[in-house]
């Protein structure tokens, strides 16, 4: 694991700025799209290190802003996104909070992006 540090600093990381700091879970940067996503919801399907969430029902800004931004990267940057790495303080809790998160040297790029349900998946392409 990499040092820790705030969310906004694994933004400036990649020179990203989050809309807003206390609820914004991606930021565009001029090189594409940096996305936070949880340490446990990765998981091996086949062979390859994935990552799968739905945002269903979740109408915080941060999920919208994220599917927008996803929808961005997908149509801009052929689904390509780096990734921030969110420890949650409590991964049963229903409404996440982050104990520490670190910019990724991970590349994703979306396989599936459905806009209407929420549901997205990503597999790394490079580390």
């Amino acid at each position: 694991m990499a040092s820790k540090m705030t969310h906004t600093k694994a933004f400036e990381h990649f020179g990203a700025k989050p809309a807003n700091p206390r609820w914004s879970w991606s930021a565009r940067c001029p090189k594409g799209v940096v996305a936070t996503f949880w340490q446990d919801l990765f998981k091996k399907r086949d062979g390859k290190l994935v990552y799968a969430d739905s945002l269903k029902g979740n109408m915080r800004h941060g999920a919208r802003e994220l599917m927008r931004n996803l929808a961005h990267a997908w149509a801009n940057f052929n689904g390509e996104l780096k990734v921030i790495i969110a420890v949650p303080k409590d991964a049963n809790a229903a409404q996440r909070s982050i104990k520490v998160c670190f910019p990724s040297k991970l590349i994703m790029r979306l396989v599936h992006l459905d806009l209407e349900t929420g549901a997205f998946v990503a597999e790394v392409t490079t580390a």
